[in-house]
């Protein structure tokens, strides 16, 4: 009899506990949490999916526009290349027509002219004054330099030869006045004969000369 009120004791809380958990508002309330946690996933989960698709989105939307920036620098810095290439091109075209037609003027004609005709009838001290006075006048134009030089180059050489000869001459008359003040006049005659063998039209050395000749009784 004791044992069997015992087992009741025994049954009693186990029956309650699971009346407990088998009670329909607790059932509800664990199936709330459980679908708010699976949607707070499912939430979670879409999120980071979506971020990934916009980053992905950006940085191929950002590589597009690159792109075409990339390209259009390309195209300008290739246009920016010829269109100089062209300029440097026509401005050589230009400046080699300019210097074919370049026209001299007509004063550094004149005295080239002059100073040949000095040079060609001997008369070298005037022709060597008159290029000089060319060679001036060729550097203050303004002739290109290509131009400059085949001016020059047309008369350097009789230029040379008459800056020469006057200096030469020069030389032989300054002996000769050297000899005349040392009375020593056979050689100051040797020294005026040097000078106007190289220079005959050179008045002073001329005008010296006849005045020794006369001086030591000659003819």
């Amino acid at each position: 009899m004791d044992l069997v009120k015992s087992k009741k004791k025994i049954g009693r809380p186990g029956i309650k506990l699971f009346k407990k958990l088998y009670n329909p508002s607790l059932k509800i309330t664990v199936l709330l949490l459980i679908f708010l946690l699976s949607f707070s996933a499912l939430l979670l989960i879409s999120g980071c999916k979506k971020k990934a698709a916009s980053e992905t989105a950006t940085a191929a939307s950002a590589s597009a526009s690159t792109a075409p920036e990339s390209l259009a620098a390309a195209s300008t810095s290739g246009s920016d290349q010829s269109s100089s290439a062209t300029t440097e091109s026509s401005s050589a075209t230009q400046e080699s027509a300019t210097e074919s037609t370049e026209a001299i003027p007509s004063d550094i004609t004149a005295l080239i002219k002059k100073a040949d005709e000095y040079y060609a009838s001997g008369e070298y001290g005037l022709a060597k004054s008159t290029y000089r006075k060319a060679v001036i006048a060729i550097d203050a134009s303004g002739l290109s330099d290509e131009a400059k030089q085949q001016l020059t180059d047309l008369f350097q050489g009789n230029y040379n030869k008459s800056k020469n000869i006057v200096e030469t001459v020069l030389l032989h008359y300054s002996n000769a006045m050297q000899l005349q003040y040392e009375t020593n006049y056979k050689e100051e005659k040797k020294e005026l004969e040097a000078a106007l063998a190289i220079y005959p039209k050179y008045a002073e050395a001329q005008e010296a000369y006849e005045n020794l000749k006369a001086m030591m009784g000659l003819k």
